[in-house]
């Protein structure tokens, strides 16, 4: 999505209604067994590409519910009013997305006079008629599905999946991760540098969908239940609640978006 192609479509407005977009987008969010929802969940579409962000605030840490609405919002108003060159990689356009929204995200922070430890998860999907380009930092899953499985999935920045590409872990004998295993090497935060891992693909092709998810929802779902989002998109939050049900009493925030191309 360039500058020219967002003119080409905003001349196009006035047929909105006519033009049939080639995306379908849901979202839902749930509290849980918290206190608050520290998860934002956004989507939105410049010209007939879409975006979708998902951030989790860190609940260990203070201002995370913070943390988590300023940089997704803060990511939005930057893509939106940063357009690229019509020349620009688009990999290279998120990437430099992504680094203005983050040392805005410090500016706000030093001014707001916010917690020096508040961070969040990042999870964020543009899709294209011609790409996929996601980017994720933290615990904040991105799955690609079609509706027999899902293809690709991100991998969490926690010590736990960094043990099992070193070696050090083996996940037959140990399937989830326990204790400092949940740890993050990786997040959106104001102490360290944004390093989230950006990954493009090829566009989705009819029916195949991309999926955001906070921790508490991909916790308690199967890769199999998220397939079938695909013919019953609108069991989404149907299917976040069977998360807060399977969680119980320590039901983290359960948070959702679905994109899914037309036929």
């Amino acid at each position: 999505m360039t500058a020219r192609m967002v003119r080409q479509y905003s001349e196009a407005r006035p047929r909105f209604g006519t033009v049939k977009m080639p995306f379908r987008c849901l979202s839902h969010s749930l509290t849980g067994a918290r206190a608050r929802n520290e998860d934002v969940v956004l989507t939105f579409a410049l010209g007939q590409d879409q975006f979708a962000i998902l951030c989790d605030g860190l609940g260990g840490y203070p201002d995370g519910d913070w943390a988590s609405t300023t940089f997704a919002h803060t990511l939005q108003d930057t893509i939106t009013r940063h357009l690229p060159a019509d020349d620009t990689p688009p990999r290279q356009a998120l990437e430099d997305w992504l680094q203005r929204a983050w040392q805005r995200f410090i500016q706000l922070r030093e001014q707001q006079q916010r917690h020096e430890q508040a961070q969040t998860t990042l999870a964020l999907a543009w899709l294209a008629e011609d790409f996929t380009l996601t980017a994720h930092a933290g615990d904040s899953r991105i799955y690609v599905l079609d509706a027999q499985q899902v293809r690709w999935r991100s991998r969490d920045h926690t010590l736990y999946e960094l043990g099992i590409l070193n070696g050090d872990i083996d996940p037959v004998t140990t399937p989830v991760a326990q204790g400092q295993q949940t740890l993050l090497y990786r997040c959106v935060s104001s102490q360290k540098p944004l390093k989230p891992t950006v990954t493009e693909q090829a566009a989705l092709a009819a029916g195949e969908g991309v999926l955001l998810c906070s921790d508490g929802a991909w916790l308690h779902v199967t890769d199999a239940e998220w397939c079938t989002l695909l013919v019953q998109p609108d069991h989404l939050p149907e299917l976040l609640q069977r998360a807060v049900e399977r969680g119980g009493d320590k039901a983290d925030n359960a948070s959702a978006a679905l994109l899914i191309r037309n036929a």
